[in-house]
């Protein structure tokens, strides 16, 4: 079985296809600055040279052509067809508390992510743009989404709810979320297999550490708590995000700057 894993951005896809009998990376890339001067596919086979194609790359559609035409190029493929390709999945950015595990798209799933881009406004609608360019190009072929924040659907209420009126938790879903909960369940499952325990019996902290960073409190191989919250932006100093602050910040600066909440919200 061979699967497509896309990653889209704002701006970008990331991908891989692997095979999932070995757990083989057959190729990787990137497709960057969509809809922007200097767009470009960067493509690489395993065990072969890196191939970059400069091309004007309107829109995701024409990002994900580009990445399956590579994929099964006659110099550079990987593939001898489309049809190859037996799944497609998708990272999600955020699925609020409508999702605590990986899905099927279908429908409702799709109605659910959009639901959702309040929650995170760079991220969700791009990855709908690759789900939806998925399957304007792969009809038929299943696609299934992992949300980032499914892991930590675990947490206790008085974790993930913060000091607010419970109203606004009830009227907007405003409460602790997390993010990088692929990456935590990964990382939790590996400390057990190293320290040879089983993950019931371990309390552990684990660390996504890069240009964005969070930390989760595992307990039982099940999120109990997390550093990012809402959105992405609260937890830890990051490199393009200010972490946590004190909240009565954000009206002294907009204050003092002029800032609109669209500014401010870049600003932090």
């Amino acid at each position: 079985m061979q699967v497509l894993v896309v990653n889209c951005g704002s701006s970008s896809i990331k991908y891989q296809l692997l095979n999932m009998e070995t757990e083989a990376v057959l190729a990787k890339g990137l497709v960057d600055r969509i809809g922007l001067e200097g767009s470009v596919l960067t493509h690489q086979p395993e065990g072969m040279d890196k191939v970059v194609v400069e091309a004007d790359i309107f829109n995701h559609s024409v990002g994900i052509k580009m990445v399956l035409e590579a994929l099964i190029d006659a110099n550079h493929g990987v593939i001898s067809a489309m049809s190859d390709i037996n799944a497609v999945g998708h990272r999600i950015v955020s699925g609020g508390e409508k999702f605590a595990a990986s899905v099927l798209v279908a429908p409702e799933v799709k109605e659910g992510i959009i639901e959702c881009y309040d929650m995170a406004p760079l991220h969700n609608p791009a990855h709908m743009l690759g789900i939806n360019a998925c399957e304007e190009l792969m009809p038929g072929v299943p696609q299934v989404v992992v949300f980032d924040n499914a892991f930590h659907q675990t947490m206790p209420k008085h974790a993930f709810m913060y000091g607010l009126p419970y109203e606004i938790y009830e009227k907007y879903h405003v409460r602790k979320y997390g993010a990088h909960g692929t990456s935590h369940r990964y990382v939790a499952q590996r400390a057990a297999e190293f320290l040879e325990r089983p993950q019931e019996e371990l309390k552990l902290i684990t660390c996504h550490l890069g240009n964005g960073s969070s930390i989760t409190a595992v307990k039982g191989g099940h999120s109990v708590d997390t550093s990012m919250g809402f959105t992405p932006l609260e937890g830890l100093i990051m490199g393009t995000r200010c972490g946590d602050i004190d909240p009565a910040v954000i009206p002294y600066v907009m204050k003092k700057e002029g800032f609109t909440p669209e500014q401010m919200d870049t600003f932090m």
